[in-house]
């Protein structure tokens, strides 16, 4: 029989208390921007699209996600890493989700952006909306990547509306 010391009791506690928190919160891959924000846009999606127990709101080096109740969105923030580079790994882990997301036929307007982009998932049964939002360089917000659901499959996803322009303040 294996006797337990209060150490080693202490230990496996913290062992188990690390595995029920990790297991809890979708944890990010820390160390370079391009790295955090992917991971970053996959949590979102996944608390979006799947209710993943994601946080309202946590920060890592170079990202942030907020998390919004009404309406329901979830948003990355990238502060960090040059935006060419940063947006190329985002929409490398974007093509990569089982959502299946492909750039809207519609256009928006960049405004103060180098790019703002909108990605719907295909069709299927519900619809999930990214806009990603790339700045010029040399700014401090890099990237901006939104995940959001809509009741119905917006129609600029699949016909050219001509050039959008995003709502004030957006």
């Amino acid at each position: 029989m294996v006797r337990e010391s209060g150490g080693m009791r202490s230990l496996l506690l913290a062992a188990a208390a690390a595995v029920a928190l990790s297991a809890a919160t979708p944890a990010f891959a820390l160390g370079d921007p391009q790295s955090e924000a992917r991971s970053a846009l996959g949590a979102c999606i996944s608390a979006i699209a799947d209710d993943a127990p994601v946080p309202d709101q946590i920060k890592g080096d170079f990202v942030e996600i907020r998390r919004e109740r009404e309406p329901e969105t979830c948003t990355v923030t990238v502060t960090g890493g040059e935006p060419a580079a940063v947006r190329a790994s985002v929409l490398d882990g974007l093509a990569k989700r089982k959502e299946r997301f492909a750039p809207a036929k519609t256009r928006w307007d960049a405004g103060a952006f180098a790019s703002r982009e909108a990605f719907c998932n295909m069709p299927a049964g519900r619809a999930f909306n990214v806009i990603v939002s790339t700045a010029k360089p040399g700014e401090p917000l890099v990237l901006t990547a939104t995940v959001l659901e809509t009741q119905e499959r917006d129609t600029r996803c699949d016909r050219d509306a001509g050039l959008q322009k995003p709502a004030p303040g957006s």
